[in-house]
């Protein structure tokens, strides 16, 4: 998975769902029963993601910033940074979003299937949950969801 934003995300990356889609049915009245009829609108499920948290807390925080410019949180200063971002890490229009790829990788390591994702942006964000419990090579991780708008499918066979 790759994102145009997050370009620490890929590397520790642990898991990545691909997200479902359905077209909600619509209710055709007549005078006997309420029949149901195919809808003419796509939902798509959350993406929805699990990385590893690093040592500096990169994944994380470059996350947290994501969504504080997005809800404006403390000042809207943080939502002028979106732009700033935007302009030190990629090229785009729209610095709340950002575009995405999935690939799904053959047993030789090949992509075989891409999953392009559209005008994404983060939902949540999972809090860290530290301890001083477990052995210094528990890998703390961390689960971010993202709503987009629309998501394709290539082959590459």
């Amino acid at each position: 998975m790759s994102f145009t934003r997050l370009p620490y995300i890929s590397f520790f990356l642990q898991e990545v769902n691909i997200p479902g889609i359905n077209v909600p049915a619509l209710t055709q009245d007549t005078p006997f029963v309420n029949a149901p009829i195919p809808g003419n609108k796509l939902t798509y499920e959350a993406l929805t993601m699990t990385f590893a948290v690093d040592e500096g807390l990169w994944t994380w925080t470059s996350v947290s910033d994501w969504l504080k410019g997005i809800g404006i949180p403390e000042s809207f200063q943080e939502y002028k940074n979106l732009s700033l971002q935007q302009r030190l890490q990629m090229a785009s229009a729209k610095p709340q979003y950002s575009d995405g790829t999935l690939a799904i990788l053959s047993n030789k390591n090949n992509p075989i299937l891409t999953i392009n994702f559209t005008d994404l942006f983060p939902e949540s964000l999972s809090g860290i949950q530290l301890s001083t419990k477990v052995d210094a090579t528990t890998i703390i991780t961390a689960t971010a969801s993202f709503r987009f708008t629309m998501m394709q499918i290539n082959r590459n066979v």
